[in-house]
């Protein structure tokens, strides 16, 4: 229970701070196509939770062993581990493994396909993650950019 209100306010904090990028900016999708701000896989599929001209908050799980497929990220994300676990996580031949609890979570700036990035879990279990996507800066070019991550965290 104590986990869902974590969420549920990470949530909230995220969606507020749109609200307030927005108001300040006055900014709506640039090329009109919602869609177009969303994290993509090749092998995995997800599910859209939430969407509006501010953020798209999507769902995604991993089973064990399952890569996602080279991909890039847009800019401007904050990922939610839902159920935590083992990250193999791959930037062209840099390979790191780390363990991202249940409830951790972190920012995620833009990654282009350049960067030959993809990870896997690497554990037992399915990895349930949630990502929320700030629409503002993503119909620009995707710049190559890196994410913060926790002190004794690997990276997503």
């Amino acid at each position: 229970m104590k986990f869902f209100r974590r969420g549920a306010l990470i949530f909230l904090a995220c969606f507020l701070t749109a609200a307030a990028m927005t108001a300040v900016s006055g900014f709506f999708s640039a090329d009109g196509n919602h869609r177009a701000c969303a994290q993509k896989y090749p092998n995995i599929s997800g599910r859209v939770l939430f969407e509006n001209a501010l953020l798209v908050v999507q769902r995604f799980s991993f089973p064990p062993g399952q890569w996602e497929g080279v991909h890039s990220h847009p800019p401007n994300q904050i990922f939610i581990h839902l159920k935590g676990g083992r990250w193999t996580i791959r930037y062209g031949r840099r390979v790191k493994t780390a363990y991202w609890p249940t409830a951790s979570f972190g920012w995620h700036g833009a990654v282009t396909l350049k960067e030959d990035h993809e990870s896997k879990n690497s554990g037992t279990t399915p990895i349930d993650l949630m990502w929320v996507t700030f629409k503002l800066g993503c119909g620009q070019a995707r710049l190559g950019g890196k994410q913060a991550s926790r002190p004794g965290a690997g990276s997503e």
